[in-house]
């Protein structure tokens, strides 16, 4: 990827999460301001993430017919009309607040995974860890500036100017994105979006088939689930069990944001050549540590710092994520298959949210952080463990059979490490095949019997010709 469109990818990211972050602070406050309840607030964030479950099956199609550049850039100028029109219409009534959170999500629907599979297009293989490592600090890097600037903001003026600084950011951001490449497109004629919505099952079926990749689906929607019902709460630790004001409120998130500027510079010095769900199963018991911690803190500033080092942990949940799905990804697939994990990763985080916003009702916040923070680790075991044991067995046979055969050491353990691992592109590409070749065998059996019955249709005329031949 050149540096000036990795610096453009960048700009466009930080300018939309430097909005994102200022409205975050504001839809908080906003919402604990007119309604009183984490309910409601963890329900809006539901209602945010929950147009992503719906769309990914058809948003990825969208992503596969359209150029996503394109795609991004109309999601980014919907998002920017919408946002401005919260805080004109939050006080006349609750329920706009929810359709307007509900549209806002249908466009992140199609940005989110968009922006996934350009830069999967545009950087290079070798780049990918690196790359999204940037995009990481690029945002939370905004987000932190964002968080500062919400909380200011809020305290001096209200709310209503950080929505507006929101709606300009996406355009900005849309600007941006007009320089850019458009990634790749399909070869030829392309494809009717209809039949590309028709095949998602069948795209869900192959990544099903793929060990790897579902396990990492499976982890982003239990596991996943339970870390983030932190969201909702982590606003009602602030104002209802410390007490305290806006301000303290994005110093908060300015931690948080801080942890994740951390964790992705390292993560941007590894190379994760392992089996990327072991980082990933690593993080969400490091994550689950933190929430048991924040459960028995009774100081504001140590459930600050626990949130920060959550915020370390919680980039070894999405870069390595991220980029196994980008590795895998066929480019007739890509989208599709980028979507779907999406989509069911937002599955997991609106379920957060909203079961979240209840038990932090009616349990109360402290002991919602202490059940997560359990729950979430014991998940991604009960996920993670059966998998790596076949993944195990499967590298065990692998040196066995090389060392059997007269292989060195050296070659004895690659033949393990392509049988443990694979790569997940690997599993994906043995799915499609087997996909095509099922579909190439269905489509021969069914000329084998067209042939079949234009033979017997010949053979019935024949007999007809012969019989009445006889009869003249």
């Amino acid at each position: 990827m050149r540096s000036s469109v990795l610096w453009r990818v960048l700009g466009s990211q930080a300018l939309s999460s430097l909005g994102t972050s200022m409205t975050a602070v504001a839809l908080a406050w906003m919402v604990l301001d007119i309604t009183g309840s984490v309910l409601h607030f963890g329900a809006i964030l539901a209602v945010t993430s929950f147009p992503l479950v719906v769309t990914s099956w058809f948003g990825g199609a969208v992503l596969d017919r359209f150029n996503a550049k394109y795609v991004m850039i109309a999601s980014d100028a919907a998002r920017a009309v919408l946002i401005c029109l919260m805080p004109l219409v939050a006080n006349r009534a609750i329920w706009s607040i929810y359709v307007i959170a509900g549209l806002i999500g249908v466009f992140s629907a199609a940005f989110n995974p968009g922006q996934i599979k350009l830069v999967g297009e545009l950087a290079g293989h070798g780049q990918l860890v690196k790359v999204n490592s940037y995009l990481s600090i690029s945002r939370d890097g905004a987000e932190l500036v964002g968080y500062m600037a919400g909380g200011v903001l809020v305290a001096a003026v209200g709310y209503a100017p950080a929505f507006f600084t929101d709606g300009g950011s996406y355009m900005l951001s849309a600007l941006l994105l007009l320089g850019l490449p458009g990634g790749t497109v399909s070869a030829g004629k392309p494809p009717r979006l209809v039949a590309l919505i028709a095949e998602s099952p069948a795209v869900f079926g192959r990544l099903w088939k793929t060990p790897s990749l579902r396990t990492n689906l499976l982890m982003a929607m239990l596991p996943l689930m339970f870390i983030m019902m932190n969201s909702p709460n982590s606003a009602g630790l602030i104002k209802e069990v410390f007490g305290r004001g806006p301000t303290m409120l994005a110093v908060m998130e300015v931690a948080m944001s801080c942890g994740l500027i951390v964790g992705g510079l390292a993560m941007s010095r590894m190379t994760l050549r392992a089996d990327k769900n072991k980082y990933v199963f690593g993080s969400f018991v490091a994550a689950g540590a933190c929430m048991v911690g924040i459960a028995f803190s009774d100081h504001l500033w140590l459930s600050i710092l626990l949130l920060g080092i959550g915020g370390v942990v919680n980039v070894g949940m999405f870069v390595p994520a991220i980029t196994m799905f980008q590795e895998a990804a066929e480019k007739e697939g890509k989208g599709r298959l980028i979507s779907l994990r999406a989509g069911f990763g937002q599955a997991g985080a609106a379920a957060g949210f909203l079961i979240g916003g209840v038990l932090g009702e009616y349990l109360g916040i402290k002991n919602l952080f202490l059940f997560a923070g359990l729950a979430a680790p014991v998940f991604a075991a009960l996920i993670y463990l059966p998998y790596a044991y076949r993944r195990n067995r499967r590298a065990h046979a692998a040196w066995s059979a090389a060392m059997a055969g007269g292989a060195t050491r050296v070659s004895a353990r690659e033949a393990a490490y392509e049988a443990a691992l694979g790569g997940a592109d690997r599993g994906w590409a043995t799915a499609l095949e087997g996909s095509r070749e099922s579909a190439e065998a269905q489509t021969e059996q069914q000329v084998k019997k067209s042939r079949l019955r234009r033979t017997r249709g010949d053979s019935v005329r024949s007999g007809m010709m012969v019989e009445r031949h006889g009869a003249d």
